[in-house]
């Protein structure tokens, strides 16, 4: 997880709004019958559809998890679940994009939104820094996400963010740049430049897990004794 950085919202989320009547704004339609976050919208590169402004915004990683996503197989996640809070439904500031969280799997193998489900997270806020207060751990063949904020440690759980499939990719992800720094060599300054490329997007995309990677390699810089 990382921080995200809205931007401003679609206008037809806003004119959407606008259109409600105040005391309608609880409804439990409010948010179902709101059309422009279709995938057909992503697809057509409509500019106004909410599905496809929120990938933009998170460089095409989920929100929790932060493995690869696209228009077909993510979620439109509602941090604050929609049917506890009404008047969050339709709040951009409240609206994130997810995985599919391996839907259809056993409930033990479901992860992110599909885990969590109606369930409100005690800790977790896109909005802030949360990347500052999680850490990693490498296993034998597993990468395993912690924190020693005991909200936010059961929201991981809550989310199942340690279940197989996550952990095995992640350490997939860091064997894979740490095979690159093998072959480059592990100067502060090869480091770094892993470390600063995976801080940005790259044609419009976060590449998978790079908090994750972020969090090694500025801890291997440390080790060397050098700041990030």
């Amino acid at each position: 997880m990382k921080k995200i950085t809205k931007t401003i919202e679609p206008s037809s989320l806003t004119f959407y709004r606008s259109s409600i009547a105040h005391e309608r704004l609880l409804d439990a339609n409010i948010y179902e019958d709101y059309p422009h976050k279709t995938k057909q919208g992503c697809s057509d590169g409509d500019r106004d559809n909410l599905r496809l402004q929120l990938l933009k915004e998170q460089g095409y990683i989920c929100c929790y998890c932060m493995s690869r996503i696209n228009y077909e197989n993510s979620k439109i996640e509602h941090l604050k679940p929609q049917s506890r809070f009404r008047d969050k439904q339709i709040d951009y500031n409240n609206l994130f994009i997810s995985c599919d969280g391996g839907e259809g799997l056993a409930h033990n193998k479901q992860y992110c939104d599909s885990k969590k489900a109606e369930t409100e997270l005690k800790a977790i806020d896109f909005l802030e820094n949360i990347q500052d207060y999680l850490k990693y751990k490498k296993e034998a063949k597993r990468v395993i996400i912690l924190s020693d904020n005991t909200n936010l440690s059961d929201d991981i759980d809550t989310l199942n963010l340690n279940v197989d499939r996550l952990a095995k990719n992640r350490k997939e992800a860091y064997d894979s740049v740490i095979a690159n720094l093998k072959n480059e060599g592990f100067s502060s300054q090869n480091v770094r430049k892993i470390l600063n490329y995976y801080r940005q997007m790259h044609n419009g995309k976060y590449e998978p897990y790079c908090e994750m990677i972020v969090y090694f390699l500025t801890k291997k810089l440390r080790q060397q004794g050098v700041t990030s």
